[in-house]
């Protein structure tokens, strides 16, 4: 009787270590499945990111050479080069590669009036922080325009800035942010990046036009990257690039004559 539970008591044993086992096996399978999921993922964030940079980089070398090369009136900078050069890139890629609308770049009737209304206020934020820059700069508010001011007139300007802002509200916030937080999810890093490429596509004009040193470049660095971060937030806030847009004619506009 004693060597049969003895028996018992050994195989019972054994089947503890087997069944302990097997649970070590299966712990050791779900962490290696887990693992592999999370570097699937990882992986397919990487390469889904990787051609909204590849648009932004062919946007950036057009939009260098045209600069370099090209010395065009203002005009044809913003009504034909810029939109060639900043939208043919996205629109081709939104409709053909992604097979989505232009409504993922943010045009939306939804919320209009709101969306007005907020762009209004936030640009005309804008315009005073460009009237304070302007009387610390020079002592007093000065109006201080630019050439194009002088060759097209105010309303002419101001259709200028329209054109620009459109153009690059719906590369730099429409797209590349708007893909960007799509992918990641993280609003701070999508901002954040979207807003340095957004500065870097201002680096050929810096090169061949306008040769800003010292305090002045530092103003256009810092006042872009408030642009591009306050844009950034409304554009996820608003899910519309009306507010973006009217921020950025504002700023424009404030600078064409102010700075």
């Amino acid at each position: 009787m004693y060597e049969k539970n003895e028996s018992y008591v050994s195989h019972g044993s054994n089947g503890y270590e087997e069944i302990k086992i097997r649970s070590l096996v299966n712990v050791g399978e779900r962490g290696y499945r887990r693992i592999m999921k999370e570097k699937k993922k990882s992986k397919v964030t990487t390469v889904t990111l990787e051609p909204i940079y590849q648009v932004w980089a062919w946007t950036l070398l057009a939009w260098s050479l045209y600069r370099y090369f090209l010395k065009l009136p203002e005009w044809a900078d913003e009504f034909i080069a810029k939109p060639l050069v900043f939208l043919g890139p996205v629109l081709w890629y939104v409709y053909h590669k992604e097979k989505r609308t232009i409504e993922s770049l943010g045009f939306t009737t939804k919320n209009l009036f709101m969306n007005l209304y907020v762009g209004l206020g936030f640009g005309f934020v804008f315009a005073l922080e460009g009237i304070a820059a302007n009387a610390i700069k020079y002592g007093k508010i000065q109006i201080n325009p630019i050439a194009a001011f002088e060759q097209y007139g105010m309303v002419i300007l101001l259709v200028l800035s329209v054109a620009t802002a459109i153009s690059e509200e719906i590369l730099n916030r429409g797209f590349l942010f708007g893909r960007i937080m799509e992918k990641t999810k993280s609003l701070p890093y999508a901002s954040l990046l979207s807003t340095v490429l957004f500065m870097l596509l201002h680096v050929p004009i810096l090169l061949t036009s306008l040769h800003l040193q010292g305090t002045m470049l530092v103003l256009f660095f810092l006042t872009d990257f408030i642009l591009g971060m306050a844009n950034s937030l409304l554009y996820f806030n608003t899910k519309s690039l009306l507010a973006p847009i009217l921020v950025h004619v504002f700023w424009n506009m404030t600078v064409a004559l102010y700075l």
